[in-house]
């Protein structure tokens, strides 16, 4: 029988596991007050954590505005792109949210010989093209070697306390994950810069430890990181794959823009990280491995004929960064994040880049986009291109601490603001469209029909589940069903062979609940044996969904966006009750 449950979604945050907004390492101080006390290395937004040789060590995190270690979670307001200079940050946009991932970025300077320790250092260098100090004989990098144990046990460190909150980690390593090696103008206006590579970060060579020298130190090193990749499995909600070019964004060095980088250093990862872990790239560095691997060639021209890849492939487990999402820009390009890695692919003259040809290719990965900051006010960070958009690129992760999210504040949520194509979905009427993408970013899940009923010693579970999110469910879940003993409150737990992957938005971006076609029929029957042995009486019936490696009992579980079915003691969802006699 149909159980007696509110279906109707609860428009509200809800922190799911792999999706949302995320609390980027954010320092902002304008340059007419950066002192040695607050900055000692100088402008530097992306904040990385700066991982240590040895005790002897600094730890480097910036000015984190307020300081936070590991597990970065706590409720934050979308920035509204005003600088708050000395002051704490506020974010300025009056919307919240509770993140639900963890951004690990690791920086990586100290192991090459061609990563500044600072802006200082940079700036040194690039008046005299010296890597040590002519006057002190102080290094200005960092030193190409093996991430040393220290190191080692800091990073898992970090990831334990990511462990120990409640979400998952997107982690990132690269050798300049505080953008050192890259004049960025803006931050030093008094110095008449111009912008560009002060020298590609990455180490150089082949690494000379024994048994290893078959590696280059890229590798060596990502090779040293593959039991932290598996150690850390359960928290991991993808990793960005990071190592060449500033801020380990994969542009400007050398060695970003050749072809022959991503199929080493896309392998290595694949190799790294379990397989069922996702790696973020651009389509450049994706499509030189994707040649490489099975002697294809496709560029950017080409792009619309690549195949969707199928599930447990290993073309399917990449996504794509988007550093500049939204930011649009007279090419189109959101300051060259879309279209990174084109030109590498063509000899020479037009490398084919057409916004429309990347997102398709980003819709048929299926996969996670994450973004940094951009939302400059453009047909693509507008209603309805934002909403199309988000639809099709399967927008999951965007940093709340990085571009002017006013753009979309200050839109109210009604239909004279949501135009055609974007599908108008009347739950959120009357909020902003800054609170419906908060809402939207990666899978979102709502209870439409629950039946229960027992039969033959079974209990038989009929369902209807919509995806109203922009993206889908991408790692493995499980899903199991709890009943809870009314009276005494036991628990019994069993698992199911349903697969939340499958459970699909709308292709069409047509959430809304009158699209039934977008509700998926689930099907369970579990012998009451599965449970174990379960005592007479009224059960409470619950549907739970976590990682199948998580190690505690209730956390990182998916909740429906439906209203009063939550039970956060038990990180499940109610379905309705069942008498067993």
């Amino acid at each position: 029988m149909l159980q007696p449950l509110n279906y109707t979604e609860n428009p509200i945050d809800i922190p799911n596991p792999d999706r949302g907004p995320y609390r980027g390492r954010w320092q902002n101080i304008s340059p007419d007050r950066v002192t040695e006390e607050n900055s000692s290395y100088g402008i530097t937004p992306e904040v990385d954590h700066r991982v240590p040789a040895s005790a002897a060590d600094p730890l480097y995190h910036g000015r984190q505005v307020p300081t936070v270690e590991g597990d970065d979670l706590a409720p934050t307001e979308f920035y509204n792109g005003v600088s708050q200079n000395d002051q704490p940050y506020i974010g300025g946009t009056g919307v919240q949210a509770t993140p639900s991932i963890a951004f690990m970025g690791f920086d990586l300077v100290l192991f090459s010989s061609n990563a500044f320790l600072g802006a200082k250092e940079a700036f040194a260098y690039q008046e005299d093209g010296q890597l040590v100090d002519p006057q002190t004989g102080e290094a200005r990098t960092g030193k190409t070697r093996p991430l040393t144990p220290y190191a080692l046990d800091y990073i898992r460190g970090l990831l334990q306390t990511v462990r120990d909150g409640a979400g998952t980690a997107l982690v990132k390593f690269s050798y300049d994950g505080n953008g050192f090696n890259y004049v960025e103008p803006f931050k030093y206006p008094h110095l008449k810069l111009t912008e560009g590579l002060i020298l590609g970060p990455e180490p150089e060579g082949l690494c000379n430890i024994p048994g290893h020298e078959d590696k280059n130190w890229i590798e060596y090193h990502i090779w040293q990181l593959k039991p932290i990749f598996h150690e850390f499995e359960d928290i991991i909600m993808c990793v960005k794959t990071g190592m060449v070019g500033a801020w380990g964004e994969q542009h400007s060095s050398p060695m970003s823009q050749r072809p022959e980088t991503y199929k080493f250093l896309l392998d290595a990862y694949l190799d790294a990280v379990p397989a069922g872990r996702s790696l973020l790239t651009h389509a450049g560095g994706f499509l030189a491995w994707y040649n490489a691997t099975y002697d294809t060639q496709y560029n950017f021209h080409t792009l619309d004929n690549l195949p969707a890849p199928k599930r447990g492939t290993p073309e399917a487990r990449f996504g794509f960064f988007n550093d500049s999402y939204a930011a649009g820009g007279a090419d189109m390009s959101d300051n060259g994040s879309l279209s990174e890695g084109g030109d590498m692919l063509v000899e020479s003259g037009d490398s084919g880049y057409n916004r429309y040809r990347i997102i398709s290719w980003i819709y048929r990965q299926n996969n996670f986009l994450q973004g940094e900051g951009g939302l400059n006010e453009n047909p693509f960070s507008t209603p309805p291109g934002a909403i199309t958009e988000a639809t099709r690129l399967r927008t999951t992760a965007l940093n709340m601490r990085h571009g002017n999210y006013t753009t979309w504040q200050k839109v109210r949520y009604c239909p004279e603001n949501i135009p055609a194509p974007a599908v108008y979905d009347p739950t959120y009427e009357g909020k902003t469209l800054l609170e419906y993408f908060r809402d939207r970013l990666g899978y979102r899940l709502l209870l439409r029909e629950s039946m229960l009923h027992i039969t033959n010693n079974a209990l038989h579970f009929n369902g209807k589940i919509q995806n109203v999110g922009f993206g889908n469910v991408i790692n493995k879940k499980q899903v199991a069903l709890v009943l809870e003993h009314a009276h005494t409150g036991k628990t019994f737990t069993a698992p199911t062979e349903l697969d939340a992957r499958d459970w699909l938005t709308a292709q069409d971006g047509n959430t809304t609940p009158a699209n039934t076609a977008a509700w998926h029929s689930v099907h369970s029957i579990l012998p009451l044996s599965a449970f174990g042995k379960l005592p007479q009486g009224e059960y409470i019936a619950y549907v739970k969904i976590n990682d199948p490696k998580e190690t505690t009992p209730n956390k990182r579980c998916i909740q429906f966006a439906n209203h009063d079915i939550w039970n956060a003691a038990l990180g499940a969802n109610k379905i309705g009750t069942i008498s067993i006699g």
